[in-house]
């Protein structure tokens, strides 16, 4: 019996003013009914009372916060303080790691796929050829969560892939190479959001036995000499350039030191 072993390796990557008096006056009515308003609030039998003493306490704050910024529209030092504001948080969103909510968003959903597919790969039964029923195939994806070992081995024969069924391996194919680059990404380090010339390297591997196996055809892959080779295919994915290089070798799978299983 002889094995497959296919090693891929990706490259990619990314308003005229109000007098000024008004203030003051209007600022103390409306702390004195926002006191009444919460005051009645929970008194029984005069929840109408409340409703409009609150309804005219959000009218009198309205004011006074539009009355604000009616004074700092005429400010033209105000008005470049605050187009510098917003251009240095509009930077921080993107160009900030620590700082950006942002960025932190984009870590945590990364992570959560990542911590996801950790809980659940080491319970998922895989097989079949491609997603059409196999034989004696077993297939092993390395550098995998797996049940007490690191990779994930899909030997599930005789069943049809699908809703009921399990797995098929050209899914998990799928999955796997998402698997291994978001793993890899974590490992080197996100960049911020606007560093979009980064490069990540993710090199993962996965075994191929069993007779009538087709998950390593060499053909599929665009390699012709049935003892292995190479092959590199470049293609643009959301406007990056992604170089994919897939190498196999087959081997006997009684050879010495041979431990792919």
């Amino acid at each position: 019996m002889k094995k497959h072993i296919l090693s891929l390796a990706l490259g990619s990557l990314l308003v005229s003013t109000l007098s000024a008096e008004d203030d003051g006056f209007y600022t103390s009515v409306g702390y004195q009914i926002g006191e009444a308003a919460q005051m009645v609030k929970n008194t029984k039998g005069i929840q109408e009372l409340s409703d409009r003493y609150e309804t005219l306490n959000n009218l009198l704050t309205r004011y006074s916060t539009l009355n604000t910024l009616i004074q700092l529209s005429a400010d033209p030092s105000a008005i470049n303080a605050a187009r510098e504001n917003l251009g240095a948080s509009a930077k921080n969103l993107i160009g900030d790691k620590t700082n950006s909510p942002a960025y932190q968003a984009v870590l945590l959903a990364i992570n959560a796929a990542v911590g996801f597919w950790n809980v659940v790969g080491y319970v998922t039964q895989c097989g079949g050829n491609g997603n059409q029923e196999s034989i004696s195939s077993k297939t092993i994806f390395n550098n995998e969560p797996g049940y007490r070992t690191t990779s994930i081995t899909c030997s599930l024969n005789r069943y049809s892939p699908g809703y009921y069924g399990p797995l098929g391996i050209d899914n998990l194919k799928k999955l796997n190479e998402a698997y291994q680059i978001l793993q890899a990404a974590l490992k080197q380090g996100l960049p911020a959001l606007n560093q979009n010339n980064r490069t990540v390297d993710v090199t993962y591997s996965y075994t191929c036995s069993g007779e009538g196996n087709t998950n390593c055809d060499l053909k599929a892959i665009g390699l012709n000499n049935p003892k292995g080779g190479s092959t590199t295919t470049i293609q643009t994915i959301d406007g990056k350039r992604v170089t994919t290089m897939i190498r196999s070798t087959v081997v006997d799978s009684h050879a010495s030191g041979n431990t792919s299983g």
